[in-house]
């Protein structure tokens, strides 16, 4: 799973005030902090144009320049989550982060994908359906494999995760891959799975 819904509420409430840090925290947790710290304060602008106003975005539907920049700029464009995007367009990596296994040409099919099937906006509509509540604490007991990828909006913590998914069957840091893990480094997510998900053969 990339993306866990993980973070406590206690830890949510205070990030929404923007409250200090909370005392007592691992170091991991602190780094998972200061990642949702910096999310909350200037990289969920699209997030909540898509959470509140979806149907806004209808110039994704107009322009094929603004689609691709509405699809290139997540986040910060330079920084995460669209970091690797960002590295792949340009052909080298960005702040750090490479473009994994992206080329120019796969963001290319993907904007034309979206351009073709005019899903620019109805996309966006997950996270009208969803509150834009991606960070809420899940209360899971089904048998559960998370992989904390590096690059991610936030890499969870092992305690927090625990504590949303009762039965967690697995846990790992990738060396690499962020929230597109599945796109930018699709050999290691691949892995991630099936290793993860080994223990449920029967």
């Amino acid at each position: 799973m990339n993306f866990p819904a993980s973070v406590p509420a206690e830890i949510l409430k205070s990030l929404a005030a923007g409250d200090a840090m909370p005392a007592g925290l691992s170091d991991e947790e602190k780094h998972a902090y200061e990642q949702l710290s910096a999310n909350f304060k200037k990289k969920r602008g699209y997030a909540f144009e898509m959470g509140t106003r979806p149907q806004t975005l209808y110039g994704l539907a107009d322009s094929p320049v603004a689609l691709a920049s509405w699809l290139l700029d997540h986040g910060d464009g330079y920084g995460q989550p669209a970091a690797a995007l960002s590295a792949a367009v340009l052909g080298h990596p960005v702040n750090g982060h490479s473009a994994g296994a992206l080329t120019r040409d796969d963001i290319l099919d993907d904007i034309t994908l979206y351009w073709l099937t005019n899903t620019g906006i109805s996309a966006a509509r997950f996270y009208w359906e969803s509150h834009a509540n991606f960070f809420l604490a899940a209360d899971v007991n089904v048998p559960a494999a998370v992989s904390a990828f590096p690059g991610e909006n936030y890499q969870a913590p092992k305690t927090w995760t625990e504590k949303a998914y009762h039965n967690l069957i697995y846990f790992n840091k990738p060396e690499t891959g962020g929230h597109f893990a599945a796109w930018e480094e699709p050999m290691i997510f691949a892995n991630e799975v099936r290793t993860g998900l080994r223990p449920l053969r029967a």
